[in-house]
């Protein structure tokens, strides 16, 4: 790619404000751009931190690229999320912008084209099958055999994800990853044991940068959903090349380039990576924005900015210094009372926040919007990020008042 030189007072224009985008917006400001935003939330916190917000809901193409046209904006751009990446390729494509390209975008967005595309470049991956409708369930699972995963094909957060370990809990799952699937279809794969990876980079001029890898704590049940990131991941170096080799020709399958990238892997009992998916944006809930600069030292949120600009980048930097990103769960019904979360802010690098108060119900864990808070520990090693995170989950404690089951 021929960058431009860097023009004074570009304006970028930014697609979602909300929480875990406030960082990045604020970032944009600081490296000296104006920044546009529009979320369709009057109340998102970074339509108030940038130069100018508008209440225009992510997903209006239409609304988005008039201000676009009309503020002659210089680049466009989504911060960890999935559902802006459609409005931010149209006006890419309409206004002849830097950055990511269709092709990949929508392999990114659709787990069953890249299941499909995967197979047919032989990658490793967990056998599959698409269905559209309950009639087929029952001989996807008899050729994949139990346990399964389901999951919709074009979502994320966990939403919709369920494993089944036998024909009698399959269609309440099938109906479960349906209701979340806007095309209406439904991913089958088989179940995989082994340790669960984040693989957090960005791809530049067709080079595919490995910036951090955590390994994923999820607790056992039906619902897939990761209460702990730890960086680095517990690997050996022979692994962790082999996750690299292996992410590096699913990014050359799906062709991509000049995007963040945040992708799942599993290390199998034997030792072996398969690709869960893969993404064409950076990781979300402040994995982008704040964990992979800790872990590497590089300002992933800055150069990924500067990309949609056309401006020239920092030279990669990749180190790797620890970090985790641990959730609270409380018990499900009606939360009485928190204690110890003040003390636990106080502990060496560690921030974090709540998303139930006092009064509020406590759901049941079932995707990643039912986690009750959250705190980040960033370090120099893993195991001391682990051995602060261990203490602050000491301090904190939730009281629930328990649903009754009558």
């Amino acid at each position: 790619m021929q960058w431009r030189l860097i023009i004074k007072n570009k304006k970028i224009l930014v697609i979602g404000a909300g929480s875990y985008q406030t960082d990045a917006i604020q970032r944009a400001k600081d490296l000296g751009y104006i920044v546009l935003a529009s979320d369709g939330c009057p109340n998102a916190p970074g339509l108030a931190i940038a130069t100018e917000g508008r209440v225009i809901d992510v997903t209006d193409v239409a609304a988005n690229l008039a201000w676009a046209k009309e503020a002659k904006i210089d680049g466009v751009i989504s911060y960890a999320s999935d559902i802006a990446l459609a409005t931010v390729l149209a006006i890419r494509e309409a206004l002849d912008l830097p950055g990511l390209n269709k092709g990949p975008l929508q392999v990114s967005l659709d787990k069953s084209q890249q299941r499909v595309l995967f197979a047919e470049k032989g990658l490793s991956q967990p056998k599959f099958s698409v269905v559209t409708c309950a009639d087929e369930l029952d001989d996807a699972a008899q050729k994949l055999g139990f346990p399964l995963v389901l999951k919709p094909v074009d979502n994320s957060g966990s939403r919709g994800i369920s494993m089944v370990v036998d024909y009698q809990e399959l269609r309440v799952a099938f109906e479960g990853a349906y209701e979340h699937s806007q095309k209406g279809q439904v991913i089958l794969e088989e179940f995989v044991k082994g340790t669960e990876l984040t693989v957090e980079g960005i791809s530049i001029d067709g080079k595919h940068h490995i910036l951090a890898i955590s390994d994923k704590y999820k607790p056992e049940g039906a619902y897939r959903v990761a209460t702990q990131l730890a960086y680095p991941a517990a690997i050996s170096e022979k692994t962790r090349q082999e996750v690299i080799e292996l992410m590096t020709q699913a990014y050359n399958a799906a062709e991509v380039d000049n995007t963040p990238t945040h992708s799942e892997v599993i290390i199998t009992l034997e030792g072996r990576p398969k690709i869960i998916e893969v993404g064409c944006r950076g990781g979300g809930f402040y994995v982008f924005t704040r964990v992979v600069q800790a872990v590497s030292n590089y300002d992933i949120v800055g150069n990924w900015t500067r990309l949609c600009l056309g401006d020239p980048l920092e030279p990669i930097v990749r180190e790797n210094k620890g970090a985790v990103l641990r959730f609270f769960v409380a018990h499900p019904g009606k939360l009485l009372t928190i204690s110890g979360f003040e003390e636990a802010m106080t502990l060496p690098g560690v921030s974090g926040g709540l998303f139930v108060k006092p009064g509020e119900i406590v759901p049941e864990l079932k995707t990643d919007g039912s986690r009750t808070g959250w705190i980040i520990v960033t370090g120099e090693t893993r195991e001391a990020c682990i051995t602060v995170a261990d203490r602050a989950f000491e301090l904190v404690r939730f009281e629930s008042e328990v649903a009754s089951s009558d």
